[in-house]
């Protein structure tokens, strides 16, 4: 059996997620993006990809820059 958990990064840096669970003794065995900023994936399958609509630029392009 496994659990699921739902993490919200502001920033994330390289293999982040998988480094802090590492760190408490666990291990990450899949893990799914399900957004960036307020927009959201769906259900995009992996790989896939679909046009943007203006509505959709308009979220990714107001996240912060960093």
């Amino acid at each position: 059996g496994g659990s699921s958990i739902r993490i919200v990064l502001d920033e994330g840096k390289n293999r982040q997620i998988r480094r802090m669970f590492s760190a408490v003794g666990l291990t990450v065995v899949k893990l799914c993006r399900i957004g960036v900023g307020d927009f959201q994936l769906g259900a995009l399958p992996a790989g896939g990809y679909s046009s943007l609509s203006a509505a959709d630029s308009a979220l990714l392009l107001k996240r912060p820059q960093t």
